[in-house]
């Protein structure tokens, strides 16, 4: 009777027992993941004003995106992960149902390079094994899922090029807004912060090997990823005929929404080609696989 009670008791006390010690001997996991990524900036867009909202997201503008990464646990709770992506980003007027942005008629494209670091949350623990692994006793092989959040923080690296004449052509070079010019900012850099804000879960499979799916949104330094930010210069200013056809390419010049225009009292007036007052964002989804390096003893002693 009392040894019945015994293993009762054990039984009841091993998920505890397991997570708070075994914890210690897989602090240390790699991962790798395939999914998409999504634009959300001044370019293509939902209908209405360009923002970095959900709302933006546009399915033709879904691209691939491959990351890999290393984890490092903390406590049960708490990990600290670094994660390299490689991916692109597209972004373009035509499939948009605004009016003023399909007339605006800009496109663009950018392999990305992105290097995050990132603390992660896992509201009720990060769990390492099944159940039960004792001897004799099949356990309770139940579904294992780890729910997670994860703020932090990286660099991101861009280059955005528009199709033209059936090439692609980098649009950092040409200053397709004038930048550098009197009164226009310098020439951005394409180097820039990025700021992930990511929910997720993993399926345990083993106490090594797990699988997962993450849904993050990633804010930037940077209003230039899709080369578009502010307004319209003179096109007469530039010099490369390939800027000049670029930095303006609306369907129909005569609607008077795209371009400068110089008033009859002597002003100009800088339509607007993009909204700088949000910074371009991009979201990612991925599916991952995790494995995880044990040292030493994994679990409780076995009966």
């Amino acid at each position: 009777m009392m040894t019945r009670l015994l293993l009762v008791i054990t039984l009841f006390l091993a998920p505890l027992l397991t997570n708070a010690q075994s914890w210690r001997y897989v602090r240390h996991e790699v991962n790798f993941g395939v999914g998409v990524s999504n634009f959300l900036g001044d370019l293509g867009g939902a209908k209405g004003i360009g923002t970095h909202y959900f709302k933006d997201l546009k399915a033709r503008s879904t691209r691939p995106t491959i990351t890999a990464g290393y984890k490092f646990m903390i406590s049960p709770s708490w990990s600290v992960r670094s994660n390299f992506s490689w991916g692109y980003l597209h972004g373009d007027d035509a499939v948009t149902k605004n009016v003023i942005r399909n007339n605006r008629n800009l496109s663009f494209r950018s392999m990305i390079g992105e290097w995050v670091v990132l603390g992660e949350f896992y509201p009720w623990s990060e769990r390492v094994s099944h159940r039960y692994k004792i001897r004799g006793i099949a356990g309770n092989r139940t579904f294992t899922i780890n729910p997670y959040i994860s703020v932090g923080v990286g660099m991101l690296f861009f280059n955005p090029k528009a199709e033209y004449n059936g090439q692609w052509v980098e649009l950092q070079p040409l200053r397709t807004e004038g930048q550098g010019n009197p009164g226009r900012p310098d020439p951005y850099k394409r180097v820039t912060v990025t700021m992930p804000i990511a929910v997720g879960a993993k399926y345990l499979i083993t106490s090594q090997w797990s699988v997962g799916f993450e849904l993050s949104v990633r804010y930037t330094g940077s209003d230039y990823i899709d080369d578009v930010s502010t307004t319209y210069y003179y096109p007469s200013s530039f010099t490369d005929p390939t800027a000049q056809d670029l930095q303006d390419r609306a369907l129909n010049p005569s609607l008077g929404w795209t371009g400068v225009e110089s008033k009859p009292n002597g002003l100009t007036n800088y339509m607007q080609r993009g909204n700088p007052k949000y910074n371009d964002a991009y979201m990612f989804a991925i599916f991952t696989v995790n494995y995880r390096f044990t040292q030493g003893q994994t679990y409780i002693p076995k009966f």
